[in-house]
């Protein structure tokens, strides 16, 4: 129970990225794996895949708009000119961006990320600006990307990979009716619930956060954090990925899967499914009696924003060495059973990262200096520390103080890498078209 959130949920989600470069965070485990590697999928353009399947589009739309509804009352209803239309041959592109209300800024282009260790395709080089309208982030300045032909060959591994990370390009950016956006004035999506609509990333928070375990005078004293939508995200891409899968249209099974599996991976991630963790009734309520709610807020996104840093520098450190026997790594390469589906969003992933949220945040607080993650004077975001976390860590606490939130993260990345595997293996028994194969969790 969280009264302090009344007063400041503008500034609560403004943290609104999860794991950094999500292509890398899958890359130990999927570059193991010999049959995903293999080239066997055929590069088509999305307008080639809506040309081809634009009546059966209209239908997964429908149904997943009726399904929606039915079973989230928070959802906002997709306004009826935003209907799919499959007659019109010379708009099918732009008719499915607004139905499924994603960013019609991008250009969802054929591209591949270079993943490390790789040698480049020989194909031409594409920039960030080539991909996004957004600036680049810290985890964009080393990655390299390539553009695909249409008609050529690309691994499952790889569309997943770099799929898994379009939704922080910009997918889900000025959606809201006071994001500044023309289409954001008939998307029907209404204001944004909460996360700083001022801030390059800010308004993506409620499709890439799911607050799903609130107690009830939380959801009684804020609303609005019921309605975050990566739910519907994953829902929509799983279904048009099995309207790809059954009508032969592989790559585009994978690259929706691939879609898909950014949302999963960001709700794996503790900060991402509860907004204040670690931060008990009792502290709630000192902190409204003190006037101090901006200051637990502020230490709560200075220690999101820690650890993404964190982890992001550990990985690339060890990748970019080849250190492949590195145990973070290691621990997202173990291979585990399991099949993960969209109706355990809420019963399994979520309510899984929200019981590990306290422990983390007491570690993130206790291993990183107090400046970054204790003084609500600081702020992390732009602070510059970013890549010399790993360094300000052990220069502090030494081996112990690394081997803590090492120990922190592999529990992370071994939850990211359980549901990466089980979405695979949904993905893999939907290939081919047979529904009747549907893994079974």
């Amino acid at each position: 129970m969280r009264l302090c959130l009344i007063p400041i949920l503008f500034f609560a989600c403004q943290q609104a990225l999860a794991w950094s470069d999500h292509a890398s965070l899958a890359w130990p485990f999927l570059r193991a794996q010999p049959t995903l590697n293999a080239p066997q999928l055929t590069v088509e353009s999305l307008d080639q895949f809506l040309s081809a399947e634009a009546t059966g589009v209209a239908r997964v739309l429908d149904a997943v708009e009726s399904a929606m509804l039915a079973q989230d009352a928070a959802y906002p209803a997709t306004p009826a000119a935003l209907k799919f239309n499959p007659v019109d041959t010379g708009g099918l592109r732009g008719s499915f961006i607004a139905a499924s209300r994603i960013s019609p800024e991008l250009n969802y282009a054929l591209y591949h990320q270079v993943m490390p260790g790789e040698v480049p395709l020989q194909s031409p080089p594409l920039l960030w600006s080539d991909l996004s309208f957004l600036g680049p982030g810290e985890s964009h300045d080393d990655t390299r990307y390539q553009a695909l032909e249409a008609g050529g060959a690309v691994s499952i591994a790889h569309v997943l990979a770099t799929a898994s990370d379009e939704p922080d390009m910009g997918m889900d950016i000025g959606l809201y009716t006071d994001n500044g956006t023309k289409f954001g004035q008939y998307y029907g999506m209404g204001q944004q619930p909460f996360g700083n609509p001022n801030l390059s990333y800010g308004s993506q928070a409620p499709l890439h956060m799911g607050f799903y375990h609130l107690d009830w005078l939380t959801q009684f004293a804020q609303p609005d954090l019921k309605r975050g939508l990566p739910l519907w995200r994953i829902t929509l891409y799983d279904a048009l990925a099995r309207l790809a899968f059954d009508t032969g249209h592989d790559y585009w099974g994978w690259r929706f899967m691939g879609w898909a599996l950014h949302y999963i991976g960001d709700l794996t991630q503790p900060y991402h499914a509860d907004p204040l963790p670690g931060v008990s009734l009792l502290s709630a309520l000192w902190s409204v009696i003190m006037g101090e709610t901006d200051n637990v807020i502020q230490l709560v996104s200075n220690r999101h924003g820690v650890l993404e840093s964190y982890q992001y520098q550990r990985m690339r450190s060890s990748m970019q060495s080849d250190d492949w026997a590195a145990p973070i790594l290691v621990r997202i390469a173990q291979t585990q059973t399991s099949c993960f589906l969209p109706a355990g969003v809420i019963p399994d992933l979520t309510a899984g990262s929200v019981a590990l949220g306290d422990r983390l945040d007491a570690t993130l607080s206790e291993v990183f200096p107090a400046q970054f993650v204790s003084d609500p004077s600081f702020e992390w975001v732009g602070s510059g520390f970013e890549p010399e976390v790993v360094m300000q860590v052990a220069d502090q606490g030494g081996d112990r103080a690394l081997a803590a939130i090492d120990a922190e993260l592999e529990v992370l990345l071994g939850r990211f890498s359980y549901y990466l595997q089980g979405w695979i293996a949904h993905g893999l028994s939907l290939q081919g078209g047979d529904a009747s194969r549907d893994c079974r969790p």
